[in-house]
């Protein structure tokens, strides 16, 4: 991942550097070339047959969100002893919040739609890895009975900060490391936590935790406009 992102920041790389890169991974070469056949980027009826074409038929930055969440969706549902609905609700989550942030950007800021989505994705693997060291220390320790509230407290606690550690470690943009921080002058943060709010909300909706009025509600009382609001929110819980 680190490498493939890098070389999608450097200028001079060409598609077929790229596509090497891609073709080591046989569930990423299908979604590429998926993708680069979908009516959204296939301009003619030709079908795109080559990792190559289909890079240069989506260009760089689709492929970096698609690349982002091929990569890091098998980590999420990776199957655990204990709480294992967690991988997968924060996958949904994660999905939710990547949508709503990339719809957002394409309001505010639309020239880093695709880098709201990787903030997001980051933000999320933090808690991720947290969550499965810790069962990893309770697998040495058997006699020991996993606590749902030290999960919660130590996800809380140490996620955002492994979030933080790994976009520093992979070398992503300095505007997106502000982000993760929760820079408060980055506008990406603010992508990040109007994604993260509103993947939420939709996710508590669906488990009939809260209504849509009540999601919408909540999201409207903290501050976000109502005009890029109420567009999200109807995609995120219709789909239209």
């Amino acid at each position: 991942m680190p490498q493939l992102m890098r070389a999608m920041d450097d200028p001079g790389s060409a598609p077929d550097k790229l596509a090497r890169i891609v073709a080591h991974d046989p569930v990423l070469t299908s979604d590429v070339l998926r993708l680069a056949n979908s009516p959204i980027y296939r301009t003619s009826p030709t079908p795109v047959e080559t990792i190559q074409r289909a890079i240069v038929v989506l260009g760089a930055d689709a492929l970096r969100g698609l690349v982002a969440a091929a990569m890091l969706q098998p980590v999420f549902r990776a199957t655990r002893s204990n709480f294992p609905r967690f991988p997968r609700m924060l996958w949904e989550r994660t999905e939710r919040a990547a949508r709503a942030a990339e719809l957002y950007a394409l309001k505010a800021l639309p020239q880093d739609r695709f880098e709201a989505q990787l903030a997001i994705l980051l933000s999320a693997l933090g808690p991720l890895v947290v969550y499965g060291a810790t069962l990893d220390v309770y697998s040495q320790r058997p006699r020991l009975t996993p606590s749902p509230g030290l999960f919660v407290s130590l996800t809380a606690a140490l996620g955002p900060q492994v979030s933080l550690r790994i976009a520093q470690n992979w070398e992503t943009s300095p505007r997106l490391v502000a982000a993760i921080e929760r820079a408060p002058d980055e506008a990406l943060t603010m992508a990040l936590c109007a994604g993260e709010l509103l993947g939420t909300l939709s996710l508590l909706q669906t488990q009939n935790v809260i209504t849509a009025d009540e999601g919408l509600a909540t999201a409207n009382d903290i501050g976000l406009t109502a005009t890029v609001v109420e567009p999200i929110w109807l995609r995120l819980t219709t789909g239209q």
